[in-house]
């Protein structure tokens, strides 16, 4: 930029129209993931705004949305596969119930959070405004390994590591708007230094290694969303165990009727805006995933997202593909584009050298 600042773009309120603002904010964070509104985007409780600056090593955004259906899916994956980073994110308002790659967790206030774009990622997220840390795997591979495979709390809530990083970004989020591009190099040493400090500090990371049991636990929930009968019962028998270990196993989880719930909540909403179900009835959908009233569905549906399954099957239909406008052109590109961009050139240069230490390529 002429002025010698951090490379930035903004998308603002008031620049377009709520819709159409919508609309480009979603067509910028595609590299990422489909984002699907779960309110009218033409009268948003939060009109989207993001700030993004380029540090060079890593991306800042600092954001603000209404509740959106967050989804990066197998083929999303394949055709964005230069953009596997992995964020960590500080909620400052909002959450999001996410599953990524296996591993559900639920993101709120007070912790900082690792979202890894190397698997697959589910997510519902409410009115949300949020800081994100967007590092490359390739920084990762050569700086920070322990946090190539990274998805959930990075730090245990509420510790003296969790609470300093948090307070890191915030900084980072007060002091990028007057930062030049000499302090590049420093910016991008201090996350380094940051993250390393408290990585190799008594406070560890806990990104958990789950227990085989509760994997397996998981897995054959997973398998089993059609059985009406799912629940307690049918997994104490069918493991052999007491109430009460599987109470603690799924504590963390939310407990296992809401577990249950949310797993065959979010199967439904795929299912329902899956091209293949389009001509199915919706609850013919919701049958193959457990549900056996369709009162008790369009209740649960709309405390969970917001929209009945109707909407929900509505605005998937209407799904399109949406052109893009320059809003304020930078070198002749927009600041969608510019966006995108920045996302595929992160770590670039050190791409073309594989790095066996990253787990997801093993």
């Amino acid at each position: 930029m002429t002025d010698g600042r951090l490379p930035s773009v903004s998308l603002l309120p008031g620049m377009l129209p709520n819709e159409e603002l919508f609309w480009h904010w979603r067509r910028g964070i595609a590299p990422y993931f489909e984002s699907v509104p779960l309110a009218d985007p033409r009268r948003p409780p939060l009109v989207p705004e993001i700030h993004l600056y380029n540090a060079g090593g890593f991306l800042f955004f600092d954001t603000k949305f209404s509740r959106q259906k967050f989804v990066r899916d197998a083929g999303w994956l394949r055709r964005n596969d230069d953009s596997d980073h992995v964020g960590l994110q500080l909620f400052l308002r909002g959450g999001n119930q996410v599953e990524n790659g296996g591993r559900d967790y639920y993101m709120g206030p007070g912790s900082v959070f690792a979202v890894n774009l190397g698997y697959e990622i589910d997510a519902s997220c409410t009115d949300a405004e949020v800081l994100s840390i967007i590092l490359s795997r390739d920084w990762l591979s050569e700086h920070l390994p322990a946090l190539l495979d990274a998805r959930g709390a990075v730090f245990p809530e509420g510790s003296m590591a969790a609470r300093l990083f948090g307070d890191f970004m915030l900084s980072l989020r007060r002091n990028l708007p007057t930062a030049t591009n000499a302090d590049a190099p420093l910016l991008s040493d201090a996350v380094l230094g940051m993250l390393r400090s408290l990585v190799a500090s008594g406070d560890p990371l806990s990104v958990e290694a789950r227990s085989g049991v509760l994997a397996v636990l998981q897995q054959y929930v997973e398998d089993n969303l059609s059985e009406p009968d799912l629940g307690v019962e049918t997994l104490c028998a069918r493991f052999r165990m007491s109430r009460a270990s599987l109470y603690r196993l799924f504590k963390d989880l939310g407990g296992v009727r809401d577990y249950i719930q949310r797993r065959r909540l979010l199967a439904c909403f795929k299912a329902l805006t899956t091209r293949a179900n389009m001509s199915r009835g919706i609850f013919e959908v919701a049958l193959d995933c457990g549900f056996s009233s369709p009162s008790h569905l369009a209740t649960r549906f709309r405390q969970h997202f917001g929209m009945s399954p109707s909407e929900v099957r509505e605005a998937a239909l209407s799904r399109h593909a949406d052109g893009e406008v320059v809003l304020s052109g930078q070198g002749g590109l927009s600041e969608v584009e510019l966006m995108r961009r920045w996302t595929r050139e992160l770590g670039a240069s050190a791409r073309a050298v594989p790095n066996a230490a990253d787990p997801r390529r093993s």
